[in-house]
């Protein structure tokens, strides 16, 4: 009979500390996520207001010796303001994923442009054509993510004084192109795909696209990828 009890208060408190290490993870992955929100809140939104102030104290005395000038330092803001904004949007979505969910494609691509834009200093051109159906959920949130991570490597890593994304959408299918003018890599190698390439084919894979990387040194980065609904049943 002890032996019994003692195997039953082992077992209670193997659960016990199950559920305590459980907890332990639980608070600390939403510790974690706090402080990457808080780096970027500092890191995007914070420096890029800061700059948009410093800029606007001295306008005035600039538009006062050279309008022209002026006139450029006041596009800089605008530039900058945008930016902030929607790097605030972008945020805000990490903290609700059902926003994410809600909003449409295109608006979500416009959003991670101007948000490039305003922080990097880097045109991103947008271009839509045809009217996207609301694709399913997962679909538009890989979509997002593969645009999100692309535009991040080409900020922080190629060089690239601009880009270009578009997004192609027919009947039964969506095309997704995003282009820069970057230094390009070779995609075979180590370096570059831990720079986010094999995140985003594994993106493209959970929804059964196809993705394609081209670049080539000195000549800039092609990325493309091609999603078609008669997968639906595939991805079931």
């Amino acid at each position: 009979m002890k032996e019994i009890l003692c195997v039953g208060i082992d077992r209670t408190e193997q659960k016990r500390s199950e559920k305590t290490l459980a907890t332990q993870a639980w608070q600390q992955a939403v510790a974690d996520e706090r402080n990457r929100l808080a780096r970027d809140l500092h890191d995007a939104v914070s420096q890029t207001l800061f700059s948009a102030s410093i800029i606007s104290e001295v306008l005035p005395k600039i538009w006062d010796k050279n309008p022209d000038e002026g006139r450029r330092r006041l596009e800089e803001v605008r530039q900058l303001t945008r930016g902030a904004l929607a790097e605030m949007r972008s945020l805000l979505f990490e903290l609700r994923p059902s926003a994410l969910a809600e909003s449409e494609l295109e608006n979500l691509i416009h959003q991670l442009a101007e948000s490039i834009t305003g922080r990097w200093r880097i045109p991103v051109a947008v271009t839509i054509r045809g009217k996207c159906a609301e694709p399913p959920s997962d679909v538009k949130m890989a979509l997002y993510r593969i645009v999100q991570e692309s535009l991040n490597n080409i900020a922080k890593h190629s060089g690239a004084s601009h880009a270009e994304v578009s997004l192609e959408c027919s009947n039964h299918s969506i095309t997704l192109n995003i282009i820069d003018n970057g230094h390009g890599f070779d995609p075979d190698t180590s370096a570059h795909t831990s720079l986010g390439l094999g995140i985003m084919k594994e993106r493209a894979i959970n929804i059964n696209a196809d993705l394609q990387i081209k670049s080539i040194p000195d000549k800039g980065t092609e990325i493309t990828v091609i999603w078609s609904d008669e997968h639906k049943e595939e991805l079931k």
